[in-house]
């Protein structure tokens, strides 16, 4: 999942927060909130634990 992850990192997001290329089945055109929401449905912490090196909140 972190070589997904550093993979999508170089991929050009324009200011519409877009992709402008192909990422896996992702289109050109599909919003970068769509592949977060994608990594972090497959991340057991969540994507912002797992790749994005946040802390885990405390219960």
């Amino acid at each position: 999942m972190e070589k997904l992850w550093d993979d999508f990192s170089i991929i050009p997001i324009n200011d519409n927060d877009e992709l402008e290329e192909q990422f896996l089945d992702f289109e050109p055109g599909t919003s970068r909130y769509d592949v977060w929401h994608w990594f972090d449905e497959r991340c057991p912490n969540g994507l912002a634990v797992d790749l994005m090196g946040e802390q885990p909140k405390q219960q």
